[in-house]
């Protein structure tokens, strides 16, 4: 059995039960042949050496062509299908160990309407503040911000604000939740910042030393190269709680929340991870001394040289209590929300979960704890929540009650 067969009959149940009927009329070579049950769909998902014997892909095709002309609803449901579709092989196994039995019984509830709009930024989300303690909103709308010493602008070059003298100030960039920002920092390394993010870094780079920032959250970097000399660049260091990441040169992503274990991701190059533990300083730019460039949990760290690893590209290091462990992954779908999408892959239910609670600002209550259930697939920032809901629960066992901005979870 071919994996698309299975997503076709996905697609054709919840089609069945959208529009309430219990069968419609399926088609071989774009010649109608008769009709198909529910019932027979359901044996189907349940014998795997049975093999369709009509072209399931033309019948919806042709069901959905009457419906968009008739109903402009159908639209919305396409999308949720084609989400679906777009779900992988693991999604496709949940969909035959669980069945639909509880799917069509017991629909999603999608009662509040204040998270279908598409999943975008206002200007209270980025946040500049600097070390003075002014607290400056960023454009939403404007690609990103460049950082050149004295003066801070936007991509397109509309100043934010300038300064007459060369003093390095200390400089953050936070975003709350839904909000992704540019910063183009002052040696050209470019930082994309996810959602709930911090990063701090001064307005100047001095001496040549190290360039040294701070990150608490998701970001991804694409350092510069800086020479001195010939033949010594200089390196740039990403502190975050418990981790120091050294490189030269190079395009990585770091997932560095709260209370979470820290991911660090090699697109391209070379990287070197310590991990930091308590009770030694780390060597640190001078101009880092500001209190808001304290590291992250305000407690002096030292290197664990002895643990440190070097990442290779398509690599991910994760830190947990301190220890660090290195695995193989594709990196292009680590940073696949650079683009505004997410892409992940045997991943549980819960971490998914996280990335929907960023996204669309919205918290998510369990009434029980989901199992383990492991699922592929991708989103995008463009699908609305209920779509994407409903998406997943067609590849999980659990379904979703909206409330205000409160998403709960129930086990089946």
């Amino acid at each position: 059995m071919k994996l698309y067969a299975h997503q076709l009959v996905a697609e054709a149940l919840s089609l069945l039960h959208d529009n309430n009927t219990d069968c419609f009329p399926v088609y071989d070579q774009e010649v109608p042949i008769g009709k198909i049950t529910y019932a027979e769909l359901m044996f189907f998902v349940g014998h795997h050496e049975i093999k369709l014997q009509f072209d399931l892909r033309t019948t919806l095709s042709a069901i959905k062509g009457m419906q968009i002309a008739q109903h402009q609803m159908a639209q919305k449901k396409a999308r949720i299908s084609k989400w679906v579709a777009r779900l992988g092989t693991a999604v496709v196994l949940m969909f035959v160990l669980f069945g639909f039995t509880w799917l069509f019984s017991d629909p999603v509830d999608f009662r509040s309407g204040n998270h279908n709009d598409k999943s975008g930024t206002d200007a209270k989300n980025i946040i500049l503040a600097l070390s003075n303690g002014m607290h400056l909103p960023l454009d939403p709308y404007k690609e990103g911000i460049v950082v050149d010493h004295s003066k801070l602008s936007y991509n397109d070059g509309t100043v934010v604000f300038s300064r007459n003298d060369n003093r390095t100030t200390n400089l953050s960039i936070s975003t709350a939740r839904k909000g992704i920002y540019q910063i183009t920092l002052p040696d050209g390394t470019r930082v994309w910042l996810n959602a709930s993010s911090k990063l701090s870094f001064p307005s100047t780079f001095t001496g040549s030393a190290k360039r040294i920032v701070r990150l608490s959250g998701e970001a991804y970097f694409e350092v510069a190269k800086v020479w001195t000399k010939p033949n010594h660049r200089i390196p740039f260091i990403v502190l975050s709680d418990n981790q120091e990441i050294e490189v030269l040169g190079t395009h990585f992503n770091v997932r560095a929340y709260p209370k979470t274990s820290i991911k660090t991701t090699l697109v391209e190059g070379t990287v070197r991870i310590t991990p930091l533990t308590d009770n030694q300083p780390v060597s640190a730019d001078p101009a880092m001394t500001d209190p808001m460039m304290a590291s992250v949990n305000n407690q002096s760290k030292r290197l664990l040289q002895s643990q440190a690893v070097v990442l290779k590209p398509d690599q991910q290091a994760t830190l947990t209590a301190q220890q660090l462990t290195v695995s193989a992954i594709d990196a292009e779908g680590t940073i696949a929300w650079t683009k505004k999408d997410f892409t992940f892959r045997n991943m549980p239910l819960e971490a998914i979960m996280n990335v929907v609670a960023s996204w669309y600002d919205v918290d998510i209550i369990y009434q029980q704890k989901p199992n383990i259930v492991l699922l592929g697939g991708s989103l995008q920032r463009s699908d609305q929540l209920d779509e994407l809901l409903a998406a997943l629960t067609l590849a999980s066992n659990m379904h979703f009650k909206v409330h205000g901005r409160q998403v709960t979870v129930i086990k089946q």
